[in-house]
């Protein structure tokens, strides 16, 4: 698909960039909250937590190690952000897109509110778009080439997101449903992505066995936050003016564009990207999830909407 010529030089400068505003500013703020909580479960590393699932306690456990200082608890988040200015810009080029369109997908990535603000505490909320878009971006190659093994890959992704955070699973089904609404779903009659789904599995399943073993608190817990009425509800205009702001009003035009690119004749053959945006909004929105659940899977839009 590509064309164009991959600016190592812009993508090293950009993401550089990113690194580099999180490493000198991750002094400025004291300790969050949730970065207190996450340091007490890196000491006490278990298969899962109440409220949230074990990797963010083996990052912390990391940064424990290294002095447990606001520089030394944040950079994991830092470089995550990195990667994912980095791995846009990739997306961006293997669309087809020039020098222009993969600095402008990396520029989005890099200014976008919610972004400069989950890479700048230690949260799974940082990691969670470079497992979601390593899928996509794997997706994307799948499409291009044709190599089902990559299938592999997504399942390997998948299963770290899983144990990232919870709430991967409603990507993953919004995934497969967009899979069994476009021609991709011929995939399904080949053995890969049953495989990464078991490699997924395989990767998830200690969590599994700690929350069967514990009687699925984590269940428990989402359940008296859901009859707690914790979380604020959106209307539906509510919802997407969120979206809005959180990306920046700026930002809008182009993530929009890329949706739209995704869906019409140029740009049909990714319309599973689409689909998996659409299906997945949808879900959120009807299962009352909060304004920034949606957040990770808007890199690709970015992407996308450089292409165009």
């Amino acid at each position: 698909m590509q064309s164009s010529t991959f600016d190592r030089r812009l993508l090293f400068g950009l993401s550089g960039v990113k690194l580099l505003v999180h490493v000198l500013l991750a002094g400025r703020y004291g300790y969050f909250r949730d970065e207190l909580y996450f340091l007490d479960c890196g000491r006490h590393l278990d298969w899962g937590y109440v409220d949230h699932a074990p990797l963010i306690g083996l990052v912390s456990r990391l940064a424990l190690m290294l002095g447990g200082s606001l520089h030394a608890l944040r950079i994991f988040s830092a470089v995550a952000g990195a990667l994912l200015v980095a791995l846009m810009m990739l997306m961006a080029w293997r669309l087809g897109a020039g020098r222009f369109g993969q600095g402008l997908a990396g520029l989005a990535v890099l200014a976008a509110p919610i972004y400069l603000g989950v890479d700048s505490i230690l949260s799974m909320n940082a990691f969670e778009p470079l497992f979601w878009m390593g899928c996509v971006y794997l997706l994307i190659r799948i499409v291009q080439t044709g190599n089902s093994r990559l299938w592999i890959g997504i399942g390997a992704l998948a299963g770290l997101g899983l144990m990232n955070k919870h709430s991967s699973v409603f990507f993953l089904a919004a995934l497969a449903i967009a899979v069994l609404l476009t021609p991709l779903r011929a995939e399904l009659r080949k053995p890969w992505p049953w495989v990464a789904a078991a490699v997924a599995l395989l990767i998830f399943l200690p969590n599994v066995v700690w929350q069967i073993a514990h009687g699925f608190p984590t269940l428990e817990d989402l359940q008296n936050v859901a009859r707690e009425g914790k979380n604020v509800v959106l209307g539906p205009v509510e919802f997407i003016v969120q979206q809005i702001i959180l990306l920046h009003p700026v930002l809008f035009p182009l993530w929009l564009a890329g949706l739209v690119w995704l869906f019409a004749w140029f740009g049909g053959r990714y319309r599973v990207l689409g689909w998996t945006f659409i299906v997945l909004a949808v879900a959120l929105f009807v299962m009352k999830g909060k304004n920034y659940y949606l957040a990770p899977i808007y890199p690709m839009l970015f992407a996308a909407g450089a292409r165009w």
